[in-house]
């Protein structure tokens, strides 16, 4: 068995990540389930987990990888929280501060976040947690070093002081103005690292051996019936890796890729759309006379909507502009999305297009390298469109989105920014020169 460990903080150069048979990643965040290709002869442990900045791990990826029959475990941190809200759908918690979650002495994500640096420095925890101070609170108290009313205030202090500047020169000065200067020190004494051990790090150690030994609890048995919803089938498809790479594009950036550069993608976006609805609707396409759904929208309400390009009003006539609707307002049965996964018609190519996709956004990641202080994400929204406006040869975005499968405007940008150097670099290459234009 291969225990997939997600920490950072809790885990910080702690040799239990070198142990034969753990496998160690990054503290986990949405998505990262579907990356790995797991089975039931593997166990994730999930000890620190990643929220506000970066989109926390959701209750139905775990929910989803139980259900495939790999079991789930939970401990110290974000994962303790997790096990406890999915307590008895799966997921099993380890350690004292689930339990502590359990018993509703902790109630928050807040209780365990700290801040911490990143994989460069292993990490490391810059502030305190609140139940690392709980933690020390009780083994002062059960030591005789500290009277119980000083730890219920020492903890109190702490709590009122943000996970983010909870460190113990912040504990401190919060100790002076409330006159708690002696057992706030005695505490933040307790906390150093070479003392007796952080709460977390002895749950997250506790875990790995449990697990590594065969100790840990079972997972219960039974199903967990997991519902199948238009989120789902979208994170899958936005995380799960194209090829047996893991680091490699997702089947989202591959299809993207497509969707952005391949010049007959609207012609295929077209027969995708005509395909999926004839099983249904067989008429669809073949009819004489339009549909009569199309006169419940007058065209300037569908050039207002942005459905028909202003042009396309006068220039279109009934059949094509019937067409046009209902390619640009197609959309899978939830209503929300219009791929769901990659299309079949795109097998024949897909070699080729991860290749390429592939190329593509390692022109990004060499930017990033060579300028840190470049990232897709700060690209001006207003850049990104004029780039692949005038890479696809149009005067309206909108219809042109549209036509390539993409469900809105804010799709589009989503997943083309990644793709922006290499766009930007495409219609540079394709401007005619100044001595062509004098021509």
């Amino acid at each position: 068995m291969t225990i997939h460990v997600f920490a950072g903080p809790s885990l910080s150069r702690s040799p239990m990540l070198a142990l034969d048979g753990v496998c160690a990643h990054p503290p986990i965040a949405h998505g990262d389930l579907y990356r790995l290709r797991l089975t039931g002869a593997d166990a994730v442990l999930i000890v620190d987990g990643v929220y506000q900045h970066t989109a926390p791990i959701r209750h139905k990826e775990i929910l989803e990888l139980y259900a495939a029959g790999v079991p789930v475990y939970g401990t110290a941190s974000l994962g303790a929280l997790r096990a406890c809200e999915l307590h008895g759908h799966g997921m099993v918690g380890l350690g004292t501060v689930y339990g502590w979650y359990q018993d509703g002495r902790v109630v928050s994500d807040a209780d365990v976040a700290l801040t911490h640096g990143d994989a460069d420095i292993d990490f490391r925890a810059f502030t305190h947690a609140l139940v690392s101070v709980l933690s020390v609170t009780d083994r002062l108290v059960a030591a005789g070093r500290l009277d119980a009313t000083a730890a219920a205030d020492v903890v109190d202090l702490a709590r009122d002081v943000h996970f983010s500047t909870r460190t113990n020169a912040a504990l401190l000065a919060a100790a002076d103005e409330r006159g708690l200067a002696a057992p706030v020190r005695l505490v933040v004494d307790e906390l150093r690292g070479d003392r007796l051990g952080d709460i977390k790090r002895i749950d997250a150690e506790a875990a790995v051996r449990d697990l590594l030994a065969g100790a840990a609890p079972a997972p219960p048995a039974g199903e967990v019936a997991v519902p199948l919803t238009s989120y789902r089938r979208e994170w899958r498809l936005q995380h799960t890796p194209a090829t047996a790479d893991p680091a490699g594009p997702t089947e989202r950036q591959v299809l993207a890729y497509a969707q952005l550069f391949l010049p007959d993608f609207p012609d295929r976006h077209t027969a995708h759309v005509f395909d999926n609805l004839r099983p249904e609707y067989p008429e669809i396409g073949f009819a004489d006379l339009p549909p009569a759904w199309l006169d419940g929208l007058s065209p300037d309400e569908l050039v207002r909507r942005r459905i028909l390009a202003p042009g396309e009003r006068d220039t279109l006539d009934e059949k094509e502009r019937a067409v046009r609707v209902l390619v640009r307002t197609f959309r899978r049965r939830s209503g929300r999305l219009v791929y769901e996964e990659l299309p079949p018609e795109l097998a024949a190519d897909l070699p080729e297009l991860i290749r390429q996709s592939t190329r593509l956004l390692g022109l990004t990641e060499r930017a990033m390298w060579v300028n840190p202080k470049f990232h897709p994400g700060d690209v001006p929204t207003q850049q990104i469109d004029d780039v692949f406006a005038a890479l696809w040869r149009t005067d309206h975005l909108p219809t042109a989105v549209l036509d390539r499968g993409f469900r809105s405007l804010g799709e589009f940008r989503e997943q083309a920014r990644p793709y922006f150097m290499a766009a930007r670099a495409v219609v540079a290459l394709n401007a005619p020169r100044p001595a062509d234009a004098a021509r």
